[in-house]
């Protein structure tokens, strides 16, 4: 059974939304993917510390430990990052795009994260309208 917590939950959209040819990074926000603004800034935290994803900017208050806002506009995975959602998701390598989000979408659907679910059939669905030449 996959159980995702808050920072897992952060790194699976930002996977599911590198699949995309062209990813963009502005549509992973947290009223998309169901997760309170504030969480979602420090779990970008966290996964960066933890060599996940780069490119985050951050803005820190006084206490510093806390990001009080975080750009991830230019946000990546690290290839650490791709294998560790490609083992906790038990996705294969050498699967397409499309295939790597559909599994995404099973599996985050099973475990009722209707919002990731949503979000990664938005990305299947981009993902086949570009194979087959039907402009969004």
């Amino acid at each position: 059974m996959v159980e995702l917590d808050v920072k897992q939950q952060v790194l699976v959209a930002i996977y599911t939304e590198c699949q995309r040819d062209l990813p963009d990074m502005k549509s992973v926000k947290a009223d998309v993917i169901g997760i309170p603004i504030t969480q979602i800034f420090v779990a970008l935290d966290k996964l960066e510390n933890e060599g996940l994803i780069n490119g985050v900017k951050f803005v820190r208050g006084d206490n510093g430990a806390v990001p009080i806002m975080a750009v991830a506009y230019d946000a990546k995975m690290t290839s650490f990052g791709i294998d560790y959602v490609e083992k906790k998701l038990s996705i294969e390598k050498t699967l397409s795009a499309k295939e790597k989000v559909e599994k995404v979408i099973t599996e985050t659907g099973k475990f009722g994260f209707e919002q990731l679910k949503d979000f990664g059939a938005k990305v299947v669905a981009e993902i086949a309208a570009k194979a087959t030449g039907i402009s969004r």
